[in-house]
């Protein structure tokens, strides 16, 4: 029996993605919570790579997947070095983006939503900052890579392959603002904690999964 690698390494991707939506992301740190979580996204990158995506795809889900194995664990150290893992994510989407579309027309054209993530990456800056303590420089370097993710994308059509990587950008900022309220705003009794996590882990995985499934399209 012929095992098909790279449709294993999806599945692998979708069953742990499933896994750690529906149990581990509420469980205490663990082992397994750490291997569901890095795993969702690990695989994802190995399946991009065997389908044959650009390398920074391949690059930049693999760094996802360090910063997932980072903040599955405890301390302002580890989520720290989560933060450089996604910041260098990000850093490798902007030009895959870039890359997928000739010229930057469409991107002149839409300045209004390259203005409107630029201010909005502002005032939510503006709205985190009195509780980002020690992190308040590293989350505006990170922030301004996010946005810059987001712009890139805009320079993407939205049909066909590239509507779906668009998509999977627009999901990434929602989920990542998610996550910033989370850990810098909400108080740990707020009872919105039973649900952000939830949010947070289902946008980021269907953001991975539509900027891959897009942009494998996109190259065909």
């Amino acid at each position: 029996m012929t095992i098909n690698l790279p449709m294993a390494l999806l599945a692998l991707a979708v069953l742990n993605g499933v896994i750690y939506a529906l149990w581990s992301c509420k469980q205490p740190t663990s082992t397994f919570r750490s291997l569901s979580k890095t795993t969702a996204i690990a695989a994802l990158s190995g399946f991009a790579y065997l389908a044959g995506g650009p390398w920074l795809l391949v690059a930049a889900l693999g760094l996802s997947a360090l910063g997932d194995l980072f903040l599955s664990r405890d301390g302002d150290a580890a989520f720290l070095a989560g933060m450089v893992a996604f910041l260098a994510a990000h850093l490798a989407y902007v030009p895959l983006f870039l890359g997928l579309n000739e010229g930057t027309a469409l991107l002149a054209q839409r300045w209004p939503l390259v203005l409107g993530i630029a201010i909005y990456m502002l005032l939510f800056m503006r709205f985190l900052w009195p509780s980002l303590g020690q992190f308040r420089l590293p989350v505006a370097v990170y922030s301004l890579a996010i946005a810059g993710m987001g712009i890139a994308a805009l320079n993407l059509p939205a049909q066909g392959g590239q509507g779906y990587v668009l998509l999977g950008a627009a999901s990434f900022i929602l989920s990542d603002s998610v996550l910033a309220v989370e850990r810098f705003q909400l108080p740990e009794t707020s009872r919105l904690n039973v649900i952000t996590p939830y949010i947070v882990w289902i946008f980021y995985w269907l953001a991975q999964a539509l900027i891959t499934y897009g942009t494998l399209l996109s190259v065909a």
